[in-house]
């Protein structure tokens, strides 16, 4: 029993040890897979991430589709026409996708193409620098499943890929595959969310190059395409920062930058990661701290390769250390005021967007670490440990089935947090309750394209010869389906329109301090704030909600166009603002019910 027990030990080992040489690149085709399956089965019952995904950012795709080939300086869809440097999107390689399909399976090829990216960024990196299968494997699924917005591109799932790119340069291998992923990055990614970064990193590397007197023609040419490609795509930004060749003044002169206080700042970003890169690494600290620790303490017992790795994964964390403290520095009382007393960019450059590198690191540092332990301690520590009871642990620790049970049980809490706010989990969960209470807001009843056609049929004209505004809900579902709006969501938009819009809702503005605060210093979303709903926009048609005393100045919300009004919730003293009901609308499937309204001559 003993010798078979043994014997299926000693085979369970050569079978990893096989596993982890061999590749295992295809494996993300099967994560895929697996996570994507019940999309495929739901098709637009399927649910994604809502807040500024779809009800902003993906109508940047969606309005410069289409009118891609066209010489179009205006989109007049939303807030009355807005310039096309206010609408940029995140990663203009993606915008065909929005010209040649619908949206929904535009939008599900660009999660697509971003997952895969994703994994195969950081398998080839982890596999590169610890040079196992199955730790590469581990780290690029636990990477692709986070929850990072995929609207944004490459910005975050394409560092992996982008380092195993500038890995090839640096060791002169697989050039041409280098320089195409480096091209692939700068369409995929912006300048303005990871590009600054990546930019500066890498600059800082040349200049340290030519310092020690190391050339590499090769990232000295990665660095300058890169460059280049940045450079031509956001040509117009770029110029309307640095020179204010816009045509007009962005609203973005009357932000006002926030600050909080630097242990508070410190302690979340080091923890929790930011906005936009949830990188849910918070159970992996304590491991990484402790192995560091126990390696450090062995570090002399370790082989040349080992000693590397070591070495590597403490710059690695001192590097996550600074971008923590400088993160936390840039959100401070200081730096916020003087960020507010200067104009044009730097007044609204994120510089702190830093922290977007903290997904690929954390999860390559845990890589680095245990890859210490994942490889053998020197033979002559082996030999002299041979006998005795330490000399069976150590022959224990360093098998390749005892190394993968302790991974596996490490990285149970970060799967388990990983999972439950996983596309697949959120997805899989609504498939099986399809028949009861929905959880969480589809595509198909958010965009609610049906309710859409019954209200453009209420109306009756060319949707174009009209504006309408929203009333506690986002007008993205309206700009999806076709309509024009005076209201919207951007990021850098007229301020003389902003001005404007904001002459509707002052009245209500002066009710409420925390949404007229809200409007002054930051303004991207020109929606009808009010003192009934506030800023939410999200109000779903089982609240059965309902506005009354909203002090709008209507003339002025005439002026800017508009005609109509779609309010999620009943305004019961219509007539006296000057509103004619048409009636109400819902489906069965839509998030909303919408009161539809006419502002009278």
């Amino acid at each position: 029993m003993e010798g078979m027990m043994y014997n299926m030990w000693k085979k369970m080992n050569y079978a990893i040890k096989k596993l982890d040489s061999i590749s295992l690149w295809w494996m993300g085709i099967v994560v895929w897979f697996v996570s994507f399956l019940p999309l495929f089965f739901m098709k637009e019952a399927s649910v994604f991430e809502i807040h500024e995904q779809l009800d902003e950012t993906i109508m940047a795709y969606v309005l410069n589709a289409k009118y891609l080939w066209q010489d179009v300086e205006v989109f007049p869809e939303l807030l009355g026409g807005i310039n096309r440097t206010g609408m940029q999107p995140s990663a203009v390689l993606f915008i065909p996708l929005y010209y040649v399909f619908s949206a929904f399976t535009a939008f599900r090829l660009q999660y697509t193409i971003v997952f895969l990216s994703g994994f195969w960024g950081m398998y080839f990196s982890v596999k590169r620098i610890t040079d196992s299968s199955i730790l590469a494997v581990a780290m690029a699924g636990c990477f692709c499943s986070l929850t990072i917005l995929p609207i944004y591109g490459l910005s975050c799932m394409g560092v992996p890929l982008l380092f195993y790119a500038f890995l090839c340069l640096y060791d002169r291998k697989h050039i041409g595959l280098a320089y195409g992923i480096i091209f692939y990055f700068g369409l995929s990614t912006h300048l303005v969310l990871i590009g600054y970064v990546v930019l500066g990193l890498w600059g800082c590397y040349i200049v340290s190059m030519l310092w020690k007197k190391q050339w590499n023609k090769h990232l000295l040419w990665g660095f300058l395409l890169i460059l280049a490609v940045y450079i031509g795509v956001n040509y117009q930004l770029i110029l309307e920062f640095l020179v204010g060749n816009s045509g007009y003044v962005s609203h973005r002169v009357e932000l006002v930058n926030g600050s909080v206080p630097f242990w508070v700042a410190l302690k979340d970003i080091f923890i929790n990661s930011g906005q936009h890169a949830a990188s849910l690494h918070k159970y992996l600290i304590l491991p990484i701290t402790v192995l560091l620790v126990i390696e450090g303490i062995l570090f002399k017992k370790l082989d040349t390769v080992a000693v590397k790795r070591y070495k590597a994964a403490v710059a690695g964390f001192v590097g996550i250390i600074v971008i923590a403290v400088l993160y936390a520095f840039l959100r401070t009382d200081i730096v916020a005021a003087w960020k507010n007393s200067q104009q044009g960019f730097l007044r609204f450059f994120q510089a702190e967007r830093v922290y977007w590198l903290y997904p690929s690191l954390w999860y390559m540092e845990f890589a680095l670490v245990f890859s210490v332990w994942w490889g053998k301690l020197q033979e002559k520590e082996a030999i002299q440990w041979k006998r005795g009871f330490a000399g069976k642990c150590i022959k224990v620790l360093n098998t390749p089935l005892f190394k993968t049970l302790c991974m596996g049980a490490i990285l149970i809490p970060t799967l388990l947090l990983i999972g439950s706010n996983s596309l697949f989990y959120k997805n899989l969960k609504q498939w099986i309750n399809r028949t009861g209470i929905l959880e969480y807001t589809s595509w198909e009843s958010y965009y609610a394209e049906d309710l859409m056609e019954q209200l453009e049929d209420a109306i009756g004209r060319d949707m174009s010869t009209y504006r309408i505004a929203h009333l506690g809900m986002s007008p993205a579902p309206s700009l999806m389906h076709g309509f024009y709006t005076v209201d919207g969501y951007s990021n850098n938009y007229s301020l003389e329109y902003k001005h404007r819009f904001r002459k509707v809702i002052a009245p209500e503005l002066d009710k409420v301090k925390e949404s007229a605060v809200y409007f002054d210093t930051w303004g991207n979303r020109c929606y009808l704030l009010n003192s009934g709903s506030g800023n939410y926009y999200m109000i779903p048609k089982y609240w059965n909600a309902v506005y009354e005393n909203l002090d709008f100045d209507m003339e002025a919300l005439k002026e800017l166009g508009c005609e109509y009004i779609f309010s999620a919730g009943k305004i019961l003293d219509a007539e006296e603002m000057g509103l004619e009901s048409m009636g109400y609308f819902t489906t069965y499937t839509s998030y909303w019910g919408i009161w539809l309204y006419h502002l009278e001559e």
